[in-house]
């Protein structure tokens, strides 16, 4: 154990046999706040992406619908999401790049091998 004056500053664990800084167990843990910073710039460049995908797709638009089948570049009006991009296409969903971020939505497409 370090001390300086009243305070208890290093221990040994009884565990690893190692030196930590002392932690009191009375005190309370501070409770750490989320960084907000990357998912600013997250929903940023994928505002970014959204419009520039948006601008070059050369699909048809129409309405969001499980049971209906999609290619790459149709434009989407989901009811909740907005206006989204099918990106990418896997057996019964796909990708479709929303303003927010990419989902994965249910599909009727069907898997093909190449």
């Amino acid at each position: 154990m370090v001390h300086d004056g009243n305070f208890i500053i290093k221990v040994r664990c009884n565990i690893c046999g190692s030196v930590h800084k002392f932690r009191n167990p009375v005190e309370p843990r501070k409770a750490r706040k989320p960084r907000g910073k990357k998912e600013a710039e997250a929903l940023a460049t994928s505002a970014i992406i959204w419009e520039a995908g948006l601008a070059g797709a050369k699909g048809k638009e129409r309405d969001y619908n499980m049971a209906a089948k999609y290619r790459v570049g149709d434009i989407v009006n989901h009811h909740l999401f907005g206006k989204g991009i099918v990106m990418k296409l896997y057996a019964n969903k796909c990708d479709m790049l929303f303003k927010d971020r990419e989902r994965l939505m249910a599909s009727a497409n069907e898997y093909k091998r190449a």
